[in-house]
């Protein structure tokens, strides 16, 4: 470096040595070379042209640029107009390099002035490159020696000291560990602190007093296990673990839409209830776990006599997220082949094969080519919807459905035209109502109402037309000289001559943009493949093109300059003042009307034309059925192509086809290609063959039990993952899951009925020095209940829990009464109670949940609607009890599974004696400021009326774009969360209510022991 910098130092300045004045080398030397071509190429080039080989192109040899890449060679020696290297770095066509910048003029020429002069190269530096890289990538024997991709050995049971400690094979591995480590378990549990366990752990609601009872009073040996089997029998079972299942599937309900043709910004899938459901009853049913993959990548491909029962299992890849209109067409493809690759590596084999996008994996044994061979697979998986109704009614269905949308689109048509003419005619008296406007705020200014009168104007538009005048010129400047004016006092006949010259621009604007969109619609319909405008794209599978989702964006259109675009667009279109704004929020333009603000100026024959439309319109929807279910799925492409690797992860910058096949660390030397259409039942088929894929799932059973996984990395069983704490248990589990023919069940039986999961809380603090996390399971872990736990059971103590199973989603609200995993999951907008309580994000497959503790939730106890209204309905329940003693008592039983103690019936006799003081000195309170505020506001009306002033236009519409908001569980601890319709619905508050609502808000009743 310190050579090379004298040169170019020298080159740069023209500086001279000993006072003496060097001649310049020529283009065709090393020195040349050397001081000033290469530090441009190595600068400007080589991140993208060396190694890398963007485009299959080199720059870091001469050889490499005569070969050059994709577009043929780069350099012509001798002639630099006919050098691709020379039009890149001039930028003067589309090839434009380096990506993201330019270089200098004075690097430009010295680029020219090398190729003119042969493009020397120096031979010593013929190769600056790395040595080669063996061919291909070479996965060595340690790599695939690495544990979790070894073959199931079941190992011995081991033998323990404390033999008389264990239940299953199960404590004998965990006590194995725990004795090597010096430790001991924990004294069991008691029975209802052990029912109550088992309960929320596979029903996720707690016991009722009654099975607690019953539980306690069992003495037989097998009292746990005909519990265990109760509950697995359940339907709230499957409700309960198909929910950790959507957590890793991501399950939602919608996705982000930037061409949302109703404007709402999300696209709802409103079927996805059914994969939903179809996974809570494969719990229930014991579906084996190879059947659940299958189904999950390929149920439209499986045998006939189940395939209808299946189809529903495909909203695992068919509810998406599909980004299909958020960007261009290629990157959002490979976006959504991205999640499908993630989804399936980590949530069925742990493995984060999504790291290897655009590089080879940096810790496991995976490159790239891996990654795009499946990816692959997804490239040829398409979106498409099963209807699961005869062929008949759906043809009936969409047929009326068509009829309607013409009609719609009919009526969409008259009203825009009719806006357009009477925005035309509207700009046509803009003369006269910007003189009119000058007499309202020139001097001296007359009244409003006056002027509008006197001049028979229209008075909407007239304080349009006010406003309009006086906002800043930040968009165009056609109306600088008239503010001028107004601020300097102008006359009456310079304000008329003002406003005869804004009409002239502005009629002169209008007529030009109309010759320009006849132009364009011209150049538009030559561009058309064939006589008929494409229907607007609706499903992801409809986006095959950027054109697709923005038709004609690819065109070169004619357009004005963009200051007389401003005001045909604040004129005619939209308010440029709230071009920032959400759509509902916008305002329309000066001339724009719509709505009943266009039907009011129109003819008499002309609204009844529209009326009879709306009419035609509205008894048709009246008619026609109930829209017929129908599963979100995939299925595959006619004519099936490989992947080719994206360089860097780049769709633009590809590089080699590669076949679909199967990771090549968990194949043998070489995977076979997948040759079944897609793959994708291939690729299921695949990954069941895995020993690793065993071992996932048992891990995931295992933690929803113990609270941490066997792995605590529960999607990453990679280098980068976590050892198992056990891992002779791990090997243990998987081996009896196969033995036991996939059943989950019996996993969960197995698991359950051993002495670890039975074991209590207690505390040892030497165990505790030793092991804080509890990862060789000495004690059971005390945790909060989860997001759906607490809402469930705070229904289930209060009597209000609605046990019906399935159906579409509902948003959760203080009186939506069934489960929490029937709410609306929502990747938009998520529901914030949800969020408040660690639920995961739907947009990503979610290996396990954290724990957070904020104030919030505190508050939600305290002051929700829904625990409000809970700890009412509960006070109810105990109301009929004779005395205060025996409800109070009945509350404990219901909320907690025991009787209060003495000293907690003293403490709530005392509460509920003293509480009703408190309130009606809270309420003398409120009725205290209410008066002072009237009192005031007699003195002072105008700050009274100040809160009641009307809203800006457009501020309430009657059909909102928007969803439904996702806060009505957070009614009463957020302002201006939920409906003023619920408030209404909300039972009175009571002392009562306020002393279960304490009792609902306690750490017994909120976390699990």
């Amino acid at each position: 470096m310190v050579l090379l910098s004298v040169p170019l130092a020298l080159a740069a300045s023209g500086g001279s040595v000993a006072g003496r004045r060097q001649a310049p080398a020529p283009a065709a030397s090393a020195e040349f070379f050397e001081a000033r071509v290469r530090p441009i190429l190595a600068a400007s080039c080589y991140q993208c042209h060396a190694d890398d080989e963007m485009g299959g192109l080199r720059l870091d040899s001469r050889e490499a640029m005569l070969a050059g890449g994709q577009s043929g060679p780069v350099i012509v020696p001798g002639d630099p107009e006919k050098s691709l290297l020379i039009t890149a770095v001039r930028q003067t066509t589309t090839l434009k390099m380096p990506k993201g910048g330019r270089l200098t003029p004075d690097e430009v020429a010295t680029l020219t002035e090398w190729v003119r002069a042969g493009a020397f190269w120096p031979v010593a530096a013929k190769s600056a490159s790395a040595p080669p890289k063996p061919a291909g990538y070479v996965i060595t024997p340690e790599q695939r020696a690495f544990w979790s991709f070894q073959p199931i050995r079941k190992p011995p049971v081991p033998a323990v000291g404390a033999a008389a400690w264990p239940k299953t094979d199960i404590d004998r591995f965990v006590l194995a560990r725990l004795e090597h480590e010096g430790l001991a378990p924990a004294a069991p549990a008691d029975r209802r602190t052990l029912l109550r366990r088992a309960t929320l752990d596979l029903t996720g609601v707690p016991p009722t007093p009654e099975e607690i009872d019953a539980f306690e009073k069992d003495a037989s040996p097998d009292a746990f296990k005909t519990v265990v089997d109760r509950l697995l029998e359940s339907p709230q079972y499957g409700e309960t673990w198909g929910r950790q299942w959507l957590d890793v599937s991501r399950f939602g309900e919608d996705d982000y839409r930037s061409l949302d043709p109703m404007r709402r910004g999300y696209n709802p899938y409103p079927e996805a209830y059914l994969y939903r459901d179809w996974v809570i009853k494969a719990m229930n049913d014991d579906l084996p776990y190879d059947q659940f993959v299958r189904a999950q990548l390929a149920a439209d491909q499986l045998d006939e006599n189940v395939r209808v029962k299946m189809l529903p299992a495909l909203g695992f890849l068919g509810l998406g997220p599909w980004y299909y209109d958020n960007g261009a067409v290629e990157v959002t493809r490979a976006d959504e082949r991205h999640d499908r690759v993630d989804v399936v590596s980590r949530g069925f084999l742990g493995l984060t094969v999504g790291c290897a996008r655009c590089h080879d994996h940096k810790y496991d044994p995976i490159p790239t080519r891996d990654y795009y061979s499946l990816a692959g697979v997804f490239l040829n998986t398409t979106y498409k919807e099963y209807p699961l109704a005869p062929k008949s009614v759906v043809d009936e269905y969409k047929d009326q459905e068509k009829k309607i949308e013409k009609k719609q689109k009919l009526l969409r048509e008259f009203m825009e035209t009719e806006s357009t003419q009477l925005s035309q005619t509207l700009a046509l008296q803009a003369s006269t109502y910007m003189v009119a406007a000058w007499k309202v705020t020139g001097e001296p200014k007359a009244d409003l109402r006056t002027v509008v009168d006197d001049n028979k104007l229209d008075y909407e538009l007239f304080e349009r037309w006010v406003a309009f005048l006086a906002k800043p010129p930040k968009f165009y400047p056609y109306l600088t000289t008239w503010q001028e004016m107004i601020r300097r006092g102008g006359t009456a006949d310079e304000a008329k001559k003002l406003a005869d010259e804004f009409q002239a621009v502005l009629l002169d604007v209008m007529f030009q943009r109309k010759e320009i969109k006849e132009e364009n619609d011209i150049i538009s319909a030559k561009a058309l493949p064939g006589t008929k405008k494409k229907e607007p794209a609706k499903l992801p599978s409809d986006f095959v093109t950027n054109d697709d989702f923005c038709p004609g964006c690819g065109l070169e259109l004619k357009s004005m300059p963009i200051e007389r675009t401003n005001l045909w667009s604040d004129v005619f279109q939209e308010d440029m003042a709230e071009v920032e704004l959400p759509p509902e929020k916008s305002k329309p333009g000066l001339l724009a009307f719509s709505g009943w603000g266009l039907e009011r100026q129109l003819a008499p024959d002309r609204r009844r034309y529209i009326d009879g439309l709306r009419t035609d319109i509205s008894a048709m929807r009246k008619a026609l059925p109930a829209h017929f279910a129908y599963v979100h799925g995939v299925a595959d492409v006619e004519k099936p192509q490989n992947l080719k690797v994206g360089l860097r992860g780049s769709p633009f910058n590809l590089g080699d086809e590669v076949p679909r096949h199967f990771l090549s660390v968990l194949s043998g030397a070489d995977p076979v290609p997948f040759q079944k259409g897609s793959g994708r039942l291939e690729l299921a088929d695949s990954i069941l063959r895995q020993p690793l894929a065993m071992r996932v799932v048992v891990n995931r059973i295992w933690k929803g039990h113990f609270g941490t996984g066997l792995v605590d990395t529960p999607s990453n069983f990679g280098a980068t993952g976590e050892r198992p704490t056990n891992p002779e248990l791990l090997e243990y589990l998987a081996q009896f899951f196969i033995d036991h023919k996939l059943s989950i069940k019996a996993l969960h039986r197995e698991m359950m009925l051993s002495a670890v999961y039975q074991l209590g809380t207690g505390f040892d603090a030497k165990a505790f020095e030793k092991d804080s996390g509890n990862r060789f399971y000495w004690r059971a872990n005390r945790h909060r209940m989860s997001a759906e736990q607490i809402r469930d059971s705070l229904l289930s103590v209060s009597g209000a829990l609605d046990p019906k199973a399935g159906g579409p989603s509902a948003p959760l609200t203080p009186f939506y009464n069934r489960r929490t995993v029937y709410g609306r999951v929502s990747r938009y907008k998520l529901d914030e109670y949800l969020q408040l309580f660690d639920f995961p994000s739907p947009n990503l497959s979610a290996e396990k949940r954290f724990s957070t503790t904020v104030p919030l939730q505190r508050l939600f106890f305290m002051n929700s609607d829904f625990m409000q209204q809970q700890a009412e309905l509960l006070a109810r329940r105990v109301a009929p009890e004779p005395d205060t003693t025996a409800k109070i008592n009945k509350a404990y039983r219901l909320i907690f599974g025991r009787p209060a103690t003495e000293a907690e019936v003293r403490t709530g006799i005392e509460y509920l004696k003293t509480e009703p003081m408190k309130e009606y000195e809270e309420r003398r309170a409120v009725k205290e400021a209410k008066d002072a505020k009237d009192a005031k506001d007699k003195k002072d009306p105008k700050d009274a009326n100040a809160a009641t002033s009307e809203k800006p236009a457009g501020e309430d519409k009657a059909d909102s774009p928007l969803p439904v908001a996702a806060d009505g569980m957070m009614a009463g601890v957020v302002p201006g969360a939920g409906s003023k319709d619920d408030e209404k619905k909300l039972l009175p508050v009571t002392t009562w209510g306020r002393y279960v609502k304490i009792l609902l808000s306690s750490s017994e009743f909120l976390f699990v022991d």
